[in-house]
């Protein structure tokens, strides 16, 4: 039996040599391929066989491998996978990426899933989550808040806490920062593209992004893929289309990724020369613009369990989750970063706590202060051994 030809390089991208690093790159005329992607240069001879015609065992061969055949067609096709997300293989991948990054409008992924798609059934929706009357006891003008991004069919009513605590917020410009699921190409990742939701098209600020990225000054990738299957900011749109249908405001989106080799290092990320930049950067920009903003962050706390590589159930570790989940969220409630840094670093983040890089972002860039902290709630996943937290906490001037 052949083995399967495997895909071709696209025919668009140069490799380009470093003799002084003894590494090669792609350089990529349109843009897609991130310039600071670097291989060894004994990859070279490799990539050359991405031409469509080769086979698996024809592959392998040029792999150094001692033995193990399946432990090198292991490795191998984990390259096939990372240069396929990278955009780097002429493949379907690339094809359905290219149609994303050539529109000017990222369409919602959780329309008719996770919320109504009819635009009456989802005002109608949205109404129903924020008729929680304990969520009505805070006041009603916060200028920033962090939000949970988790699934409405498990947790909607927390939602009502945070928006409920924003309904006479005034605003023209929502700075929205929240985690990338989808995408690591960069600490920060911005997208010019406005947002669809069956309550209309939201615009993206494309001037504060373009400010933001001259005024960081340094590269900051343009490929905003990460946005195509990204939850996590839209969410929280529909809300807020919900709450002021009427208002005329733009939107500051931030994806952002992982801070995992910062943790580890046990370094504070104002240590990393991008972080510093770019909070600095967006600080900046928003104070320059003359615009009236509202800061959202949206992130999650813990996700444990066996659905996320633990090897014991969540449900037995709940209670002790609370009084760790509650170290954190005290520490974004105080609007204190280095407080948070420390509780998430004493355990390598091993609750892998995905609102930690938004709130850091947040913390740093706004100095907020104190907030008030205004809801915690778990997901108990029984049938995957698994779960999940999250909370919400508003700033007041």
């Amino acid at each position: 039996m052949k083995r399967p030809l495997f895909p071709k390089l696209r025919a668009e991208l140069s490799i380009i040599y470093h003799a002084d690093r003894g590494t090669i790159s792609f350089e990529d005329p349109l843009g897609y391929v991130r310039p600071d992607l670097e291989f060894e240069h004994t990859f070279a001879a490799l990539f050359e066989m991405f031409d469509g015609s080769h086979r698996i065992d024809q592959l392998l061969d040029r792999i150094d491998h001692p033995t193990d055949s399946n432990q090198a067609l292991q490795h191998l096709s984990a390259l096939v996978q990372m240069l396929d997300e990278e955009l780097i293989l002429d493949s379907p991948s690339f094809a359905r990426a290219r149609q994303f990054l050539e529109r000017d409008c990222i369409e919602p992924v959780c329309a008719g899933k996770v919320y109504p798609d009819n635009p009456t059934e989802l005002h109608a929706f949205i109404e129903r989550i924020l008729a929680s009357s304990p969520a009505r006891a805070y006041p009603q003008s916060a200028w920033a808040a962090f939000i949970p991004h988790i699934d409405y069919r498990v947790a909607a009513e927390h939602y009502a806490y945070p928006f409920n605590a924003i309904r006479e917020s005034t605003f023209d410009v929502v700075v929205h920062i929240g985690t990338s699921h989808y995408g690591w190409q960069d600490r920060f990742l911005l997208t010019t593209k406005d947002f669809q939701t069956p309550l209309g098209r939201l615009r993206t600020d494309t001037e504060l992004v373009e400010a933001l990225r001259k005024e960081v000054g340094l590269p900051l990738v343009r490929n905003d893929i990460a946005y195509q299957h990204e939850h996590a900011l839209e969410l929280h749109h529909v809300f807020l289309q919900h709450l002021f249908p009427e208002r005329k405001y733009t939107v500051l989106p931030v994806l952002v990724t992982s801070f995992h080799d910062l943790v580890l290092s046990q370094s504070h990320p104002r240590t990393d020369a991008k972080f510093a930049a770019f909070t600095a950067a967006l600080r900046q920009v928003v104070e320059q613009s003359g615009r009236t903003p509202i800061v959202l962050v949206s992130g999650d706390l813990a996700h444990i369990g066996r659905r996320f590589g633990d090897q014991w159930d969540a449900a037995p570790m709940l209670d002790q989750l609370r009084g760790e989940d509650y170290q954190v969220l005290d520490a974004i409630a105080r609007g204190k970063s280095d407080a948070l840094f420390q509780t998430i670093a004493a355990t390598s983040d091993c609750r892998r706590i995905c609102g930690f890089p938004p709130a850091m972002t947040f913390l740093e860039a706004f100095r907020p202060g104190t907030g008030i902290a205004l809801d915690y709630g778990q997901w108990n996943d029984l049938p995957t051994k698994s779960a999940v937290s999250f909370g919400s906490v508003a700033w007041y001037r």
